[in-house]
C-alpha cells in the first residue's frame, strides 16, 4: 500500500534526468508557475501540479532547492557588500531581517478562525493584553496588524499601503497581504467577508459621525450627524427585525403513540356495545358498517374477505 502511494507521488519525479533536475532547480529560482514548467517539459499538467503541491515529492524538493540556492546566493552577496560598508546593501539587509522577523504562519497565529482556541488567543491578546500564549514574533505581527488597522481607519487603504511600502520597506504584495489580514482580524465575524465589510464601513461612518458631532454648531449639522448614525445602523442591519429563535424543545421530534387500547394512554375503556349501536344508526351501506365494526374491534377481522374486497376494488 505504501509503495503504491510513493510511486504515484513521484510518477514524474522518478523519471527525471539529471539535466531535467538541474532545469527544475533553475525554474525554482526564477519562481516559475507549475503549469508553465509542465508545459515547458511536456509533462501531464495535472500530474505535475499534484507532485508540485506535495511537499515531499522529488519535483518539489528540486524546485525548492533551486529557489533556496538562488536566495542564498543573493543574500550572501548582500551580506558581503553590507560588511564592506555599502549603504544600500546595509539597508537591504535590514529589510530582509525585518521581513524574516515578521514571517509567521497565519495558521499558527489565527488558525482558520474556525479554530476556537486560535481565535481565543488572538482575542485575549487584543482585548485583554494577555501575552502568555503568544511568541515574540506573534506579538510583533499582531501589533503590526493593529497599526495597519489604526492607519486604515484614519487615512484609508491607499495611504496605509503607501506607509507600509515607503516607510517600512515592504513590497507592495506583502503590504497588501498584511492589510487584508488586518481587515480579516479586526472586522470579520468568523472570517465572513460580507460581515467584515459591513463592520468596517459601519465603524468608518461612526468615526465620521463623531467628528461631525464635535464640529456641529447648528440644528442642520446635528441632523446630518443623525443621518450618518442611521446609515451606520442600516449597514449593520439594525433596522431589520431580529430572527426569532424558537426554544430548543420546539425542534425535538414529537413522540406519537398509536394504540387500539385506550387504557394504555390512561383513557377510560370503550363500551363497544355503545359504539356498535352508534354504527347501526349511521345511514351508510352495510359493507361500510362492517368495516367500522372491525376497526372498532367489535367484530373479528376476516383476512380472506378483506383481501377479496381489495382485489375486487382494483378490478
Amino acid at each position: 500500500m505504501a509503495e503504491s502511494v510513493i510511486h504515484k507521488r513521484n510518477t514524474i519525479g522518478d523519471n527525471l534526468t539529471r539535466d531535467q533536475v538541474e532545469e527544475l532547480q533553475q525554474f525554482g529560482a526564477l519562481e516559475w508557475a507549475p503549469r508553465d514548467i509542465a508545459i515547458y517539459f511536456g509533462f501531464d499538467i495535472e500530474q505535475f501540479t499534484a507532485e508540485y503541491n506535495d511537499p515531499d515529492s522529488i519535483v518539489t524538493l528540486a524546485i525548492n532547492r533551486g529557489r533556496l540556492q538562488a536566495l542564498a546566493t543573493i543574500n550572501k552577496a548582500i551580506l558581503t557588500n553590507a560588511e564592506a560598508g555599502d549603504l544600500p546593501s546595509v539597508n537591504h539587509l535590514e529589510k530582509i531581517r525585518r521581513e524574516k522577523a515578521f514571517k509567521t504562519s497565519k495558521l499558527d497565529i489565527f488558525g482558520t478562525f474556525d479554530d476556537e482556541k486560535s481565535f481565543r488567543r488572538v482575542y485575549e491578546y487584543i482585548a485583554e493584553g494577555r501575552t502568555n500564549d503568544l511568541s515574540t514574533n506573534e506579538r510583533l505581527f499582531l501589533d503590526l496588524l493593529t497599526i495597519i488597522n489604526s492607519f486604515d481607519r484614519q487615512f484609508g487603504k491607499r495611504a496605509t499601503i503607501k506607509f507600509l511600502t515607503q516607510q517600512l520597506g515592504y513590497s507592495y504584495d506583502r503590504a497588501v497581504d498584511y492589510y487584508n489580514q488586518a481587515d480579516g482580524l479586526f472586522y470579520s465575524n468568523r472570517n465572513t467577508t460580507k460581515d467584515a465589510l459591513r463592520n468596517k464601513y459601519a465603524e468608518l461612518l461612526e468615526d465620521l459621525a463623531h467628528a461631525a458631532k464635535n464640529a456641529a454648531t447648528t440644528p442642520k449639522d446635528y441632523e446630518a450627524v443623525s443621518e450618518i448614525v442611521a446609515k451606520a445602523a442600516k449597514i449593520r442591519k439594525l433596522d431589520e427585525p431580529e430572527i426569532q429563535k424558537l426554544p430548543a424543545e420546539m425542534y425535538l421530534r414529537q413522540v406519537r403513540v398509536f394504540s387500539l387500547t385506550p387504557e394504555v394512554l390512561g383513557l377510560p375503556s370503550i363500551n363497544r356495545q355503545e359504539v356498535n349501536d352508534q354504527i347501526q344508526q349511521l345511514h351508510i351501506p352495510e359493507v361500510e358498517k362492517n368495516r367500522l365494526r372491525r376497526e372498532a374491534l367489535i367484530e373479528d377481522v376476516n383476512i380472506v374477505e378483506l383481501l377479496e374486497n381489495g382485489k375486487s376494488r382494483e378490478n
